[in-house]
């Protein structure tokens, strides 16, 4: 019979980090360094508000585009944080966290062929976006030797007619980097020149560390009807099951047609999450403050394990949860790496493979889990490293 699947997406790959956490779920004594979801609950304070929120009945259908409360929330924090005014009826709509987002400004932007500049590496999911909003793939590199960040030249070489979006991810996934405003700013006028959307995926910005101050591109104003900011509360409070993410942009056309297309997809966001939502950017960042400062205790610890084997080298990570280790000395094939080291040490890794052709000689380690995982995971990696030297 002949497939009744779209060629569009016949061929979207299983993230290699899925397939890594799925082998590891069928064996036992598992230190799980793969998956970016935070071992942190949702804070108390959160889960009340959303209690609350079911008791007065907000169990129905919202606006398309969100709670008025919740907009208006967003507003308010990026005009307290970055001084920056968004309109809360014009220029935000809310989404099932910030996938739906990403997806949602795709499917709205994109012709059938279009093509769309994503970072190499970069979060494997953009691959299964673009193919499904009928887009094509182009990559930019980012090199262990600039400390992985965003080399604005690099991303301007390839910026031509043909591209439709150019996707930076700030602070970035797998790398933890994150780039500097002025080089975002170049970025999004070389895209500007070109007629092509600057989208930011932003959603690790309140994971920081070492006193650094994140800049987020909402700050670029000049070039704001080309630039579209995805961001989420999912990393930052600890919420990834609640999706609740959000979509800024000063282009209003894009956000209405964003807001009738939600209707089609969604519908809206659960009601008492977006209640919940909106207390948490009033209240509650304190909280989020706390998380961040043991993940910065974690980066750290795992730091000083990685650091007595030399023949290993990394970057040390300004921000996310996550560390991208060089293992090229030890593997050409980080997928059959990560497996094996699986089944040796029972410790779970992210193939670098998954992020990209400029992943590959990589692993990425997650410390969204305790210190106590993240040291034991990183002695049983150097372990099996110390064997396959041996073996050498």
């Amino acid at each position: 019979m002949k497939s009744i699947i779209s060629k569009w997406v016949a061929d979207i790959p299983q993230s290699g980090i899925r397939e890594i956490y799925h082998e590891a779920l069928e064996l036992e004594n598992v230190i799980h360094l793969e998956i970016g979801d935070p071992d942190f609950s949702t804070p108390r304070e959160i889960i009340d508000a959303a209690y609350e929120a079911l008791l007065k009945g907000y169990t129905h259908y919202t606006h398309n585009a969100g709670l008025p409360e919740l907009r208006e929330a967003i507003s308010e924090y990026y005009s307290r944080r970055y001084g920056v005014y968004f309109d809360p009826e014009k220029h935000i709509i809310v989404t099932l966290g910030s996938t739906e987002g990403l997806f949602l400004t795709l499917l709205a932007v994109l012709e059938p062929g279009e093509e769309v500049l994503i970072p190499d590496p970069g979060y494997p999911s953009y691959i299964s976006m673009i193919k499904s909003a009928r887009g094509t793939i182009a990559r930019y590199k980012l090199r262990e030797r600039e400390n992985f960040r965003i080399n604005a030249s690099e991303v301007v070489s390839r910026i031509s007619r043909r591209t439709k979006v150019v996707i930076v991810n700030n602070p970035h996934n797998p790398t933890g980097s994150i780039t500097p405003l002025a080089t975002l700013r170049e970025i999004a006028r070389a895209a500007y020149e070109e007629g092509a959307i600057l989208v930011a995926d932003e959603v690790y910005e309140n994971i920081v560390f070492d006193g650094i101050t994140f800049h987020s591109i909402a700050e670029a104003k000049k070039y704001s009807d080309n630039v579209v900011i995805v961001n989420s509360l999912s990393k930052t409070f600890a919420m990834t099951g609640l999706r609740i993410g959000f979509v800024l942009s000063t282009n209003e056309e894009l956000i209405r047609t964003m807001v009738r297309m939600q209707e089609g997809v969604a519908s809206c966001a659960p009601a008492s999450f977006q209640v919940a939502a909106a207390r948490a950017l009033r209240e509650y960042m304190s909280l989020a403050a706390e998380m961040t400062k043991e993940y910065e205790r974690r980066r750290d610890e795992l730091i000083k394990v990685l650091r007595d084997f030399p023949e290993v080298s990394f970057v040390k990570p300004e921000g996310t949860f996550y560390l991208f280790l060089n293992v090229s000395e030890f593997t050409a094939d980080t997928r059959s790496f990560a497996k094996e080291l699986l089944r040796e040490e029972r410790v779970a890794v992210a193939p670098g493979s998954a992020f990209g052709p400029n992943g590959e000689g990589y692993v990425r380690l997650s410390y969204a889990t305790s210190v106590e995982n993240v040291v034991e995971g990183a002695k049983r990696l150097v372990r099996y490293l110390q064997r396959i030297k041996r073996r050498a």
